[in-house]
This record gives C-alpha cells, sequence and structure tokens, in this order.
C-alpha cells in the first residue's frame, strides 16, 4: 500500500480536510470535478511558448540573413542584398513550428507523460473523480501517519476511505 484515498461529499467537507493535511504537512494530491478555489490557476508553459517561439522566428530570419548577405551573396533580378520581404514566411513558419513543438513537449514534461498506468485509478471512487467525487489522496509508507490520516477522514466524515494499491 502506497497511501490513502478518501471521498468527500462536497467541496467544503474536501477543503476542510486539505487544510488540516496541510497543517500535518502531508503530501497531498486532490481529484475533483472543478478547481478548487486556492489551486494554482496559471501556467508557466504559454510564456516558455512564446518565447520559443520569438526565438525560432528570430533564428530563421537571422539564418536567411546569414544565407544571403554572407554565406551566398548572388546579385539576383537587381533585387537588394537585405530583401526582408522575402525572409518573413519562414521565419514565421519556423517561429511557429518552435512554439508547438515547445508546447507539446513541455505539456508533456509538466503533466509526467507518457504513464500509462497509475495504480491510484485501480479505486473504486476514482471512477467519480471528474463527475461528481471530491476526492483527496496522501500517498505514504509510513504505517503511522498512514493510521493518522485514516483517523482524520473518519474523523471529518468522509464517505468512502479506501487503500491505494501499489
Amino acid at each position: 500500500m502506497t497511501g490513502l484515498l478518501a471521498q468527500f461529499d462536497s467541496q467544503h467537507d474536501l477543503l476542510r480536510a486539505v487544510s488540516r493535511l496541510r497543517a500535518q504537512q502531508v503530501d497531498i494530491q486532490t481529484y475533483t470535478p472543478v478547481p478548487l478555489a486556492d489551486s494554482p490557476t496559471g501556467s508557466p508553459l504559454p510564456l516558455i511558448a512564446l518565447a520559443a517561439g520569438l526565438l525560432g522566428a528570430a533564428a530563421g530570419f537571422g539564418m536567411q540573413v546569414y544565407a544571403v548577405m554572407i554565406a551566398y551573396p548572388q546579385d539576383i533580378g537587381g533585387r537588394p542584398a537585405f530583401s526582408w520581404p522575402s525572409f518573413v514566411p519562414i521565419g514565421f513558419e519556423i517561429g511557429a513550428l518552435c512554439a508547438v513543438l515547445t508546447a507539446f513537449f513541455g505539456f508533456c514534461v509538466i503533466n509526467r507523460l507518457p504513464k500509462l498506468y497509475e495504480p491510484i485509478d485501480e479505486c473504486l471512487a476514482m471512477r467519480h473523480a471528474l463527475r461528481d467525487g471530491w476526492i483527496v489522496a496522501v500517498r505514504t509508507r509510513d504505517p503511522e501517519l498512514r493510521g493518522r490520516v485514516r483517523e482524520l477522514f473518519l474523523e471529518l466524515g468522509a464517505h468512502r476511505i479506501e487503500d491505494i494499491p501499489s
């Protein structure tokens, strides 16, 4: 067993349990149909993807400037050496490619994917987690802490308490 899982009847009961567990400095994870009021809502991923896109666009633009003006200069059709409007489409496409790849791989890293199996998914309470379940999971191998957490869940009126299989 790697921990305990408790299902509560309402968001208020879950928040009360979470505050009591945080006071004991226990590692918790919540599974709810809506975000909790005190949960972090911002993600650094959009800013990271924007920065990668801008750097990619600048790199694509710079790569073309270097190729046309320094590495292989040619006078084609009398146009100037630095004909920047012709560099914009490729710079934009490389920037979009860098932003999309950064967002995809960043999403996978932030969410620890690909994770094909999680033992907590075998618990019966998890079948209702995203519809109407207010669930908190405590992961610990310490039997004394697990006993204290079980008593706390019983005291707070948990609807269902399950052991997380290992």
